[in-house]
C-alpha cells in the first residue's frame, strides 16, 4: 500500500482523509500492525485501480478494472466451495489454518465476515485469489511473486 501511495505522490494523511479515518489508524494499517477492514481495502483497490491480490502483496500482477464491490454472499459460497473441493471438514481446515472451527463456520454461514488478515491466511492455504473469494472476479488465479 505504501508503494502505491508513494507512486501517486500522496501522504498518509491524504489516504486517511479519503478513507475517513485518523492518520495514525491508516499508518498502522500500512505498517500491518493493525488489521485493515475489508471494506477499506476494497476502497483502496478501487482508488488505485488495482486488484486486491496486488494491493495486499500476494501477487505481482496488476489487474486494472472498474470499481468493484465485495460480494459478501460470494465470500460464504466460495469459502464453502474451496473447502469442499479440498475434501476438508471445517474442523480439519480450522486446525490447519489455526482458527477456531466456530470462527470458520461463521464465515461460511455469513454470520461473520472474515478480517483481511484471516482472508490472507485462507488464500495462502488454498493458493487462491482474494479477489476471487470476495467476488471481485470469477478467476481463481494468482500470480505469485518470484
Amino acid at each position: 500500500m505504501a508503494m502505491l501511495r508513494h507512486d501517486n505522490n500522496l501522504k498518509q494523511k491524504d489516504i486517511a482523509k479519503m478513507l475517513k479515518v485518523k492518520e495514525n489508524t491508516y499508518s498502522k494499517w500500512e505498517k500491518c500492525s493493525n488489521d485493515i477492514p475489508l471494506e477499506k481495502v476494497n476502497i483502496l483497490a478501487n482508488f488505485y485501480n488495482v486488484n486486491l491480490d496486488y494491493l495486499l502483496g500476494i501477487s505481482n500482477k496488476v489487474e486494472h478494472s472498474p470499481s468493484l464491490k465485495i460480494d459478501y454472499k460470494k465470500i460464504c459460497e466460495r469459502l464453502l466451495e474451496l473447502r469442499k473441493e479440498n475434501h476438508l471438514t471445517q474442523s480439519k481446515l480450522s486446525d490447519k489454518i489455526g482458527f477456531f472451527q466456530t470462527t470458520y463456520s461463521s464465515f461460511e454461514t455469513g454470520a461473520r465476515t472474515p478480517t483481511t488478515y484471516k482472508l490472507l491466511y485462507i488464500v495462502n492455504f488454498y493458493n487462491a485469489s482474494i479477489d476471487y473469494i470476495v467476488g471481485r472476479t470469477n478467476k481463481n488465479k494468482i500470480y505469485k511473486k518470484i
